[in-house]
């Protein structure tokens, strides 16, 4: 069966690392798709010629980032793609708490999920604090969510689940202490599986980290004694309901 990396930042990675090679070997274990994301200018050029070249097999989003300093798209750059129907998805965006500027922010984000609406985008989602703020404001636009990497409280899980949201599961909710909103997530069924790779986390001497989202879906069937192939087979339901396409 098909895995699907649900977040990931390929055009980044391959400036340290030979991504053709990786992605053949990524494919030769069962990763065959992938949901990347553009934040750079640079990353749009990269995008358009990887995914001419494996149509379907990724797909990308670009946005806005709340809080990512290299991030250097512009309001004009996501319309464009908007238009010419390059991208699944806007994102990431959303609201970050280390951004000081949360007006700024907001406005930003406001900006991105009415260009979202305005084209029946799906929108891929960075949460990080100002929860219940985000809530309020997405609330307003029934559009499909995918909350990439979301590891904040019980609570406000549940009240992201009132939106139609998807969650993405990734290394940092297998720690001990996050053992119940990753049981919420399961039980949920609106779960994919991401490593959110980037070039600022390789380990050293990782030779392949595309390999990591067969490594956190693996441990997640281990830890709760589920067959691999059901959790497959959830996040294929899922990525055709956000994507449109099956894997």
């Amino acid at each position: 069966m098909k895995i699907c990396d649900a977040h990931c930042h390929l055009a980044n990675l391959a400036e340290i690392m030979p991504l053709p090679a990786l992605l053949k070997e990524a494919a030769e274990l069962g990763i065959t798709h992938f949901l990347s994301s553009a934040l750079r200018k640079s990353d749009l050029t990269y995008y358009k010629e990887l995914t001419d070249s494996a149509p379907n097999g990724v797909l990308y989003s670009a946005g806005i980032h709340p809080f990512f300093e290299a991030c250097d798209l512009e309001f004009s750059d996501l319309e464009t793609l908007c238009e010419e129907k390059l991208i699944w998805a806007i994102g990431e965006i959303g609201l970050d708490r280390g951004n000081p500027e949360y007006a700024v922010m907001q406005k930003i984000f406001v900006q991105q999920l009415d260009l979202a609406m305005d084209h029946r985008l799906p929108v891929v989602l960075h949460i990080v604090g100002h929860q219940q703020q985000a809530f309020d404001i997405l609330r307003a636009y029934p559009i499909k969510y995918l909350i990439h990497g979301y590891a904040g409280s019980l609570q406000a899980f549940q009240t992201f689940t009132r939106l139609d949201s998807y969650f993405t599961i990734s290394e940092r909710i297998l720690k001990e202490d996050k053992h119940d909103l990753l049981k919420a997530m399961l039980k949920s069924r609106r779960f994919l599986f991401e490593s959110d790779i980037t070039q600022y986390y390789v380990k050293e001497g990782e030779a392949n980290p595309l390999l990591r989202v067969k490594a956190v879906l693996d441990e997640v069937a281990e830890l709760y004694r589920i067959d691999p192939a059901v959790l497959i087979s959830i996040q294929a339901a899922n990525y055709k309901a956000l994507t449109g396409y099956a894997l």
